[in-house]
């Protein structure tokens, strides 16, 4: 199942800006491939938005328990506040939309 990841801080809690938050999201995203690994998910891909200090990460994952456990052994709800969506691809929406007639 995906999931999108909408992580977002503030000006101050910026890793761009404090120096231990940067620390913090290097040692995250050098763990990232072992720790997804472990807990069955998979990244589908990730950007941000540096000026509105938004994070966004696809992954596919059992569910949403695992994506935020993912978060909270990676640290990244540290400095971030989290919400995940559970989505779905608009060709799957179209396909859907298909059988309804």
């Amino acid at each position: 199942m995906l999931h999108m990841i909408v992580a977002t801080h503030s000006p101050q809690s910026c890793p761009g800006v404090v120096p231990e938050l940067r620390k913090k999201v290097q040692t995250s995203f050098q763990k990232m491939d072992e720790v997804s690994k472990k807990l069955g998910v998979t990244m589908q891909g990730s950007w941000t938005y540096p000026g509105g200090h938004v994070t966004f990460m696809l992954v596919d994952a059992p569910n949403a328990h695992v994506v935020n456990e993912m978060g909270s052994e990676l640290g990244l709800l540290e400095w971030n506040t989290a919400t995940i969506y559970p989505v779905v691809t608009m060709a799957e929406v179209m396909a859907h939309l298909q059988q309804l007639g």
